[in-house]
């Protein structure tokens, strides 16, 4: 019988740098020693993969599906080790879970696997204590600074309660820091340039510089102006584009889909650019962190366009057909499908950028009973 084990490192690095699928290239660094650490030297590319939109679960298992659009819509599905039932937030190709019975929180990664403990957000709702109930927190997003396995200096920023309050976590801390944000009802939040910007749902926008002397303070630093006419009925998202910071503006399920994109004026004076084309770009926009991709890296991307998928319970639930996802053409502002079967109803997909730093985070664990939850 042949003993895999011993071949030689420079055929298993080749071996590895074909296969396409991540879970696979997980697979093949757990055959053993050797393989893994041929694995780890090889790498996976994720340069060439768009984000996986991260399905619902279903039936209370832990298998989850991810629709790939790189591989033409194909759909894997991956074992996690997460509570069913569990709230989940993707950022950086991390996902960040919230238990849904007492607000424990975590940080996993879906392939390696690795687990960063976070710490409970209970203490920022004391306020919410009612009859000798503590009502849990709700939280709206999760944003990371950076990939933890590739820097420990990361920082975890979070939009917690109806009203869009923010705080934030950095590697290390055993409490959430929140944050004297001078804006209400946070829609959205991205980190750029090493701060965190936020934008409420009056379009206007706050910087919060998290590595300076004052990282609890957040400073208005502009608003869109009323001009423009894009306050009404509307959600505002923070994305990159041409390593410009811009906001996103996506009208509201009732409304006639439109999306419109404006160069940010720091300056104050009012002079917002509305962006009419997005070139090669393609941003991807939902329940995570925003993504924009070159898409003329990518043959199954289709430029100037939005990915969009729901944000919103309301919005999924009373949408026409179930669902308010699709492609927004920037050029004549139709809409098409990038996913047209049934995702679990009432429960919102999601966008997941496939981060993988080979074999480098940690081993797999068996079973989400180890989460300490």
């Amino acid at each position: 019988m042949a003993d895999w084990s011993g071949l030689l490192p420079e055929l298993l690095m080749e071996i590895s740098k074909k296969i396409d699928l991540i879970q696979d290239f997980v697979n093949f660094g757990c055959v053993c020693k050797p393989w893994l650490r041929a694995a780890s030297a090889a790498k996976f590319n994720t340069k060439c993969r768009l984000p996986l939109l991260m399905l619902a679960e279903k039936e209370k298992t832990h298998v989850r599906e991810f629709y790939d659009i790189s591989m033409g819509g194909q759909i894997h599905q991956l074992d996690l080790p997460v509570a069913p039932g569990s709230s989940i937030f993707p950022t950086l190709g991390w996902l960040v879970v919230v238990l849904e019975t007492n607000a424990d929180m975590i940080m996993l990664h879906p392939f390696s696997r690795r687990i960063i403990n976070l710490p409970n957000p209970i203490s920022l709702t004391e306020e919410l204590v009612e009859n000798g109930i503590t009502w849990l927190p709700h939280f709206l997003k999760a944003v990371l600074s950076a990939d933890p396995c590739l820097s420990s200096d990361w920082i975890l920023m979070i939009i917690y309660d109806g009203i869009g309050k923010l705080a934030f976590v950095k590697n290390g801390d055993k409490a959430w820091t929140g944050i004297d944000a001078p804006i209400s009802s946070c829609s959205d939040i991205y980190y750029y340039e090493r701060r965190f910007y936020g934008v409420d749902y009056q379009g206007r926008i706050a910087v919060c510089d998290v590595h300076g002397p004052n990282p609890t303070a957040g400073l208005l630093i502009s608003r869109i102006p009323t001009s423009l006419n894009a306050l009404v009925g509307c959600k505002f998202y923070l994305a990159e584009w041409c390593e410009k910071l811009v906001v996103i503006h996506r009208s509201l399920p009732k409304f006639e889909k439109v999306f419109r994109v404006f160069e940010i004026d720091f300056t104050h004076k009012g002079n917002w650019v509305e962006v009419s084309h997005l070139g090669s770009k393609a941003i991807f926009l939902g329940h995570n962190s925003s993504i924009t991709v070159d898409a003329s890296e990518f043959r199954r991307c289709k430029r100037n366009c939005i990915y969009f998928t729901d944000d919103s319970l309301e919005g999924y639930v009373d949408s026409e057909d179930g669902r308010d996802m699709g492609i927004y053409n920037m050029a004549n502002r139709s809409v098409e499908p990038h996913f047209e079967e049934e995702s679990c109803p009432q429960i919102i997909p999601r966008w997941l950028e496939p981060h993988f730093d080979g074999m480098t985070c940690a081993p797999l664990i068996p079973s989400w009973v180890q989460l300490n939850f």
